[in-house]
């Protein structure tokens, strides 16, 4: 998609260049511009003495450009500093988080404690600082009149200089992912959750299987926020493409005897029960004589069709290739109705493949990345934009600015080393979540122990990934039903920090651990001595990475973190941190235990938490306490609740909550009650409400009559009322 809007300086891709320097004289204000935007104010003070760089005199690193600039004062001052960005920028701890400390998300645009950087989506431009003590003006970043970003701090600055580092195209140029270029373009960021076929039935699916998935997803998910469902492996012919002169599309446009009401029949199925029809595709060619006879596949010096894992022979990706045999496929699919396409193997059409071209001799490295790149553009040009477009599988540079999702794992199932890889990979590539596209971790089995299985659902939903289910509808009990509602749709989270990967740390690919090796077939067999194996490399530290996440969570009247604790590791007892949770350490927090339904009590500066097994998580709402009663949790979603809760509001003694929820369904919302506050009075539109009185909290349990409802719980406040005695006993 393109950018909505267009830069003041009328420029599109922001130079790698300096941000220049202009002291106002008139108003006493330091200010740098860069791309048309003035993009620091800082507020020197009457009298003092300032030593600041000026110009090209703050360059640091050309290549990737780093300009850097500095403050200092002769005596210590206090200054405003005021950023203001594009119209689309984020609040980013400038480094990835390290054992002990959370993992950082938001959905919103929240300030959080000690995060020192702020991210230009658009812009791709890093702006961090260091050096001195600082806090936020604002609890979130603001927008101006004109519709940019603005967020501003306060900061003790003395005669040691305070430094402010510009990385200008951070993630094409400092990190690499060269065909990033969000002024031209930017993927579809929307929350996606369906059902996949491959985990439930593998290639041994039919199309009566994806009828009864469709009818029991629709009927029991839809209403929560499930979209797809997606057909696997098991549909295509047998042979891509089925004849030696035909061509590849021919494979995928005609479905094999257990589809026989072909592609019309399984969109049309799907659409019946109010959901979007997927389709899985592969770069695969299997046919040898094809790849013999024609000039569609790269051949050796003597002639001879080339092959590499997993992919077969090389499609030679050339323009008169894709639009012969790619094009028509994608063309056809998307004509027939499809409008979600996850392609897949093309990790093995690069470096299984192309690369293998290139090891040969046959072409060159540059070659071989200009074909990936040229099947994945056609892809996306036949099925347009408005389709979505997840590549499959690994990180691959070359899909960014094309996809839309990446998944980010090797292929998942039922056991507990492919579910924690599911867990490390999404800790290891969070900082690409939603600046270069949506991370995919793989589909979750929920018929997995329960343990992990909630583990890998809630990590998925919280940190807002690509959220596929894929087990047979017999495997849903009433519980794991209820887990899929609690965390549908997932959230739209996006990564609050960023930086370099940490490469001493392994890819985790489970099919290669030493005695973890699973037979797929059966792969939902428990793990029987994985608690022994894990214990004794927690105590190192309390909460080694990818154990500990917090997802910092803004509407317009609430802020909250959630914070997790997932056992890829087995967690001792501890007191987590609220600064390690990017909170500050000196409020009060009321918190909650989502899957335990429990309210934990108010903490300051640390959080008791208990142990937890291999494979099991905590999921914990950390809310600031305000003084007045305060809604704090919910039992609709894993995020005590951005979902449900549509609007919260305060209003003289008046708690007033506006809700939407699936009619017919009755959910729970706890409510902080400080105690000089007392319950005296209920209504209710929409909906019928029990309350029931839990230590601080008042539940309240609500029936959902219609799909929206409001509940406006008055308050006495007993400090007021005493006023009042006191003035009447005076008088």
């Amino acid at each position: 998609m393109k950018l909505k809007q267009a830069y003041p300086s009328g420029a599109l891709e922001p130079p790698c260049a300096q941000a220049n320097h202009f002291l106002d004289e008139k108003t006493n204000r330091l200010l740098y511009k860069y791309n048309g935007f003035t993009i620091i104010s800082i507020d020197l003070p009457p009298g003092g003495k300032e030593y600041y760089r000026r110009i090209s005199d703050g360059n640091i690193q050309s290549s990737p450009f780093i300009q850097q600039l500095y403050l200092a004062f002769d005596e210590p001052q206090s200054i405003r500093v005021r950023f203001e960005l594009s119209g689309d920028a984020l609040n980013m701890r400038p480094r990835r988080a390290e054992d002990g400390e959370a993992i950082l998300g938001q959905c919103g645009r929240p300030t959080l404690y000690g995060a020192n950087g702020l991210y230009d989506v658009l812009q791709d431009l890093l702006i961090e600082w260091h050096g001195a003590e600082w806090e936020w003006v604002y609890d979130r970043i603001q927008m101006t009149k004109e519709g940019n970003s603005f967020a501003e701090i306060d900061v003790e600055v003395g005669t040691t200089p305070w430094v402010i580092n510009l990385r200008m195209q951070y993630y094409r140029k400092h990190l690499n992912y060269a065909y990033h270029k969000p002024w031209d373009w930017r993927p579809d960021l929307k929350p996606v959750a369906g059902w996949c076929s491959w985990e439930a039935y593998r290639s041994e699916i039919r199309e009566e299987d994806v009828m009864d998935a469709a009818h029991f997803v629709g009927e029991h998910f839809k209403a929560y926020g499930l979209e797809y469902v997606q057909i696997d492996d098991g549909f295509q012919l047998p042979m891509v493409p089925p004849e030696a002169t035909g061509i590849v599309a021919d494979a995928w446009l005609t479905t094999n005897d257990k589809f026989p009401s072909g592609h019309a029949g399984l969109v049309s199925g799907i659409k019946a029960h109010g959901l979007q029809p997927g389709i899985w595709t592969n770069a695969v060619v299997t046919n040898s004589e094809f790849a013999s006879s024609g000039t569609a596949c790269i051949k050796d010096e003597e002639g001879n069709p080339i092959k590499g894992k997993w992919i077969q022979y090389v499609l030679d990706c050339s323009p008169e290739t894709l639009a012969e045999h790619v094009a028509p496929y994608y063309r056809g699919l998307r004509d027939a109705g499809y409008t979600y396409f996850k392609t897949d193997a093309i990790r093995h059409l690069i470096y299984d493949g192309l690369h293998e071209a290139v090891k040969l001799g046959l072409i060159r490295g540059d070659e071989a990345e200009a074909k990936f790149r040229a099947f994945i553009e056609c892809a996306r040009g036949q099925i347009g934009t408005d389709a979505y477009l997840l590549s499959c599988w690994g990180v691959l540079s070359e899909t960014v600015g094309l996809a839309d999702a990446c998944r980010v794992a090797t292929d998942s199932n039922p056991s507990w080393p492919a579910i924690r890889m599911q867990l490390v990979e999404t800790a290891r590539w969070y900082h690409t979540h939603r600046i270069l596209y949506l991370n995919d971790p793989d589909h979750v089995c929920v018929r997995a122990p329960q343990e992990w299985a909630k583990s890998a659902i809630s990590l998925v939903s919280l940190t807002g990934g690509l959220l596929m289910i894929s087990d047979k509808p017999e495997h849903y009990d009433d519980e794991r039903i209820n887990m899929i509602q609690r965390n549908l749709p997932p959230l739209t989270t996006v990564t609050a920090e960023t930086g370099l990967l940490d490469m001493s740390m392994p890819a985790f690919a489970w099919t290669h651990i030493k005695g973890y090796a699973v037979d797929l077939h059966k792969a939902d067999q428990k793990d029987e001595k994985r608690n022994e194996d894990y214990t004794e490399s927690a105590k190192a530290a309390l909460h080694p990475f990818t154990t500990l996440w917090a997802i910092h969570i803004q509407t317009v009247d609430r802020s909250w973190c959630v914070a997790g604790r997932f056992a890829t590791e087995a967690l001792q007892a501890s007191a987590l941190e609220t600064v390690k949770l990017g909170l500050a350490p000196d409020r009060e927090y009321a918190v909650f235990d989502f899957w335990k339904q429990e309210y934990l009590g108010r903490h300051t500066a640390s959080i008791p938490c208990r142990e937890l097994d291999v494979g099991s998580c905590q999921i914990l709402a950390v809310h600031p306490i305000n003084g007045r009663p305060m809604l704090i949790a919910s039992s609709r979603h894993v995020s005590m609740d951005v979902i449900s809760v549509q609007e919260e509001q305060w209003n003289h003694g008046e708690l007033i909550l506006k809700l939407k929820g699936v009619v017919g369904t009755s959910e729970d919302y706890w409510i902080f009650v400080p105690d000089h506050f007392a319950l005296s009075g209920e209504r209710t539109d929409g909906a019928s409400t029990r309350i029931t009185s839990e230590h601080e909290t008042v539940r309240l349990t609500i029936h959902f009559d219609q799909e929206e409802a409001e509940v406006i719980l008055t308050f006495m406040d007993q400090t007021q009322e005493d006023k009042r005695g006191n003035n009447s006993a005076v008088d």
